[in-house]
């Protein structure tokens, strides 16, 4: 296949999986990235001797036997990433706390059960019923097109589940009680329960979280570094500075991309793997990717982040300090969701800590420690009319660090040897992402499984990928649409 020929357009997660595969199996790849580096969100960069992590801040799927790992065993490089178990996490809600020692999603129900035991049934039946589904939705996406058409009598779970919120079932369960349903909704998501889809629950459980969650040593860039290392080894070019202006397109087919410094890039096949609204915007022959049913104004994109980057002294840390901390400040995660939609922080907040010097201390100097404090934040057009300079922000950074001392002893503002942060607007400009979205299209109803974009578009040689498209958001996702991609061009 050595004289089959692909531009990648992106080199986040999605397009570094799809170019070292590639690379790998012998085709001639050729990745474009705006930015000075790859990674996008999975990436890093280091300060006076800290290393902090852009965004990501833990791995699920590593273990052997996960479709992530075999993407690493099939790359080689299955031994070279180490992954630090994450001991320990806390989720602090306004009236109780929850910590444990995470190993999957069961160890997280019969902490909740220990916490709350009148409901000790009640969360055993949701977590018989949640993973089940998860398990028949994964064996309907293998299964063939003739048992896809019996799903009503095949895989009855998914049927009756397909159209739930996850809400509806966490009512159905527990009929108001705001306390566990605001725990069973600290997920990867940006989506209060009543617009989160309930499949999206249960493959999260059945596919990533079912091992445990992970740190790879050395910080989040280690993954993205090393899949950039295979394409490089491999015989595949990686172009950095190389912003799309135009995707050539004519007979449905793209003829070649250019880039802003005039570079044109020709090849067989095409692999977008950024925000596909602007890739859609960038055609030559203004045309929709995709076919109505796919349209991608009917959307929605999730909300995005506040970033505060913390070098600490090594004594600001309470005792036992884990390395994970989810903090709520809301009572209900209905109320918490609208007001973070809107920007009105005193209505409700969510942050989570993460403090990777804690897994592995060569990410910051002797005695100090490295840690992101991540606040989900509205979209960058709203955080922008919210807070609309630097001193608004200031005042927000002040009000954030004195809730964080109050509900957990951590003074980051006295012992802060210096404070770095990114904005929604940071995000945008940095990644491209529709209004600065942290996880790309979020994961409501009708926008999971096969209500979310294939990978395949109008155009025969050009291929979508991301956290936009299918199979889902997060890195994981993003790895195996990748992949998904990768193994459509070697089989054609």
């Amino acid at each position: 296949m050595a004289d089959q020929s692909v531009v990648i357009m992106g080199g986040g997660m999605a397009g570094l999986t799809a170019a070292a595969l590639l690379s790998k199996r012998g085709l001639q790849v050729t990745l474009l990235e705006k930015e000075e580096k790859t990674g996008g969100y999975v990436t890093g960069f280091r300060r006076h001797g800290f290393y902090f992590d852009a965004t990501g801040a833990f791995l699920a799927a590593c273990k052997p036997g996960s479709e992530f790992h075999a993407i690493f065993r099939e790359l080689g490089i299955a031994e070279d990433l180490d992954f630090l178990p994450i001991p320990a996490i806390r989720n602090i809600y306004p009236g109780f706390e929850i910590q444990l020692d995470y190993r999957n999603p069961a160890a997280y129900v019969d902490s909740l059960a220990q916490r709350f035991p009148p409901a000790r049934e009640a969360l055993a039946a949701y977590s018989r019923l949640t993973a089940k589904l998860g398990r028949q939705f994964l064996a309907f996406e293998k299964a063939p097109l003739w048992k896809k058409v019996l799903l009503p009598l095949l895989y009855p779970t998914l049927f009756r589940c397909a159209r739930h919120s996850h809400g509806t079932i966490l009512q159905r369960f527990f009929k108001g009680n705001q306390d566990i349903i605001h725990a069973l909704s600290a997920l990867p998501t940006t989506l209060p329960p009543s617009q989160l889809s309930y499949i999206f629950v249960a493959v999260l459980w059945a596919k990533v979280l079912r091992d445990g969650v992970f740190y790879p040593r050395g910080g989040m860039v280690q993954v993205t570094d090393t899949l950039r290392r295979v394409i490089l080894a491999h015989g595949g070019k990686v172009q950095t500075d190389q912003e799309i202006s135009l995707i050539k397109n004519r007979d449905n087919r793209v003829e070649a991309v250019l880039s802003r410094d005039g570079s044109r890039h020709e090849a067989d096949w095409y692999i977008g793997a950024m925000n596909p609204i602007r890739g859609q915007a960038l055609l030559a022959e203004s045309m929709p990717l995709y076919s109505k049913v796919f349209d991608l104004q009917r959307y929605t994109v999730s909300p995005s982040a506040l970033l505060f980057y913390v070098a600490l002294n090594g004594e600001a840390l309470p005792a036992d300090w884990p390395y994970f901390v989810s903090l709520h400040t809301s009572e209900d995660a209905e109320m918490e969701a609208e007001a973070i939609n809107r920007g009105i922080y005193k209505n409700g907040l969510h942050l989570v800590i993460t403090t990777p010097s804690l897994l592995d201390p060569q990410l910051a100097p002797a005695g100090c420690h490295a840690m992101k404090i991540l606040v989900h934040a509205p979209h960058a057009s709203v955080f922008a009319e919210e807070f609309p300079d630097k001193a608004d922000i200031d005042r927000l950074q002040a009000e954030i660090f004195a809730i964080i001392k109050e509900k957990t002893g951590l003074d980051a503002a006295s012992h802060s040897l210096f404070t770095i942060r990114a904005t929604p607007r940071t995000l945008l400009e940095r990644t491209g992402n529709e209004e600065g979205a942290m996880y790309g299209f979020d994961s409501a109803l009708g926008q999971v499984g096969p209500g979310r974009p294939p990978l395949a578009t109008r155009l025969d040689n050009l291929l979508w990928i991301g956290h936009y498209n299918r199979p889902a958001h997060g890195i994981v996702g993003s790895a195996l649409s990748g992949c998904f991609a990768a193994n459509i061009i070697s089989s054609k």
